[in-house]
């Protein structure tokens, strides 16, 4: 059965990540037919490789060139969309709720990446921002630029959260340091830290909870 007639029959959940992929592919090359190519892919790859790549990345690749390379970017920043969606009304009230935010956009990540969420005084998220170098294993926690923002998005509260890709959810004493000097920063301005995050693929430590 081919995928398209197994999809329409069965169901997208029983298709194989290459079958669904040779669906988004939808041809082979000159050397490949496009179930050939789909599990080459797959092998060599794995969808969480491909899915982090770049067009300049994916264009390297024996086998796909410009239309192959944007029909799967496209496909992936849909799905990162869907994961990520935000509705005006979500209220982050714990540290489930702020894991649960945040947690695809860290799912295949192997650079750390520090999220900064402002929210107002219903919890409402108003403002997020991303900091990181995307080579480096090391948090940077740029305070006074998170204070001013604070400042000029009239924060009521903030929320921090970066990653530890090697799956240690234990925050160090240099996170320790900078949960304490965000802390002593905003405290005499009035808005709250309420949290702050560490988090791997599955889990996360909050620094409140503990």
């Amino acid at each position: 059965m081919l995928p398209r007639e197994k999809l329409i029959k069965l169901g997208a959940k029983e298709l194989t990540d290459s079958e669904l992929l040779a669906i988004m592919l939808g041809t082979g090359n000159k050397d490949e037919d496009v179930f050939e190519l789909s599990k080459r892919l797959i092998n060599t790859y794995g969808l969480d490789r491909l899915f982090k790549m770049e067009y300049k990345d994916l264009s390297k690749i024996k086998g796909i060139k410009l239309s192959k390379a944007t029909k799967l970017l496209s496909s992936f920043e849909i799905t990162r969309r869907i994961m990520e969606y935000k509705t005006e009304e979500l209220k982050l009230i714990n540290s489930i709720d702020v894991f649960n935010y945040v947690k695809s956009k860290y799912l295949f990540l192997d650079y750390e990446l520090l999220t900064v969420l402002f929210v107002d005084n219903r919890l409402r998220i108003i403002k997020e921002y991303e900091y990181s170098d995307k080579i480096s294993h090391y948090t940077y926690f740029p305070i006074k630029d998170i204070v001013m923002n604070a400042l000029n998005d009239k924060a009521f509260g903030i929320f921090l959260i970066h990653n530890h890709p090697g799956g240690n959810i234990k925050p160090s004493i240099s996170d320790i340091n900078a949960t304490k000097e965000l802390l002593k920063c905003i405290d005499v301005l009035d808005i709250k830290l309420l949290d702050h995050l560490i988090i791997s693929k599955n889990n996360y430590y909050s620094i409140l909870d503990n």
